[in-house]
């Protein structure tokens, strides 16, 4: 008797032991197949943060050119407010000078029609 009890309880040892197997196999090759999507998915990231970062750098040095480029186009328009300027002083120097003559002129021509009369 003791044999015929052994029996099935040894058979459902090793059920139980190989069913344990099976899932425990299962369950690791589920974990292998995302432990490669899991890398995958990393590789992927790492190649578009490359990417990004060669496009930020190029960027950047877009951003300096630009703001090399304002400031020479400051400076330069700073020059022509100077020069505007300037051109507007001797504008109004030679308006002044104009006027003087133009008002002795007139205040002479003015005294003459006065004394005619």
């Amino acid at each position: 008797m003791p044999r015929r009890v052994m029996i099935p309880i040894a058979a459902v040892a090793s059920l139980l032991f190989c069913g344990g197997c099976i899932v425990t196999a299962s369950t690791y090759d589920a974990k292998v197949r995302e432990v490669e999507a899991l890398r995958d998915a990393y590789a992927s990231s790492n190649r578009e943060s490359s990417r990004l970062a060669r496009e930020v750098e190029a960027l950047s040095k877009q951003v300096a050119a630009q703001e090399a480029a304002l400031q020479e186009l400051s400076s330069r328009a700073d020059a022509c407010e100077t020069a505007l300027a300037g051109k507007k002083r001797e504008s109004a120097d030679s308006e002044r000078e104009l006027a003087e003559p133009r008002k002795k002129t007139g205040a002479k021509e003015g005294d003459a029609g006065r004394s005619s009369e």
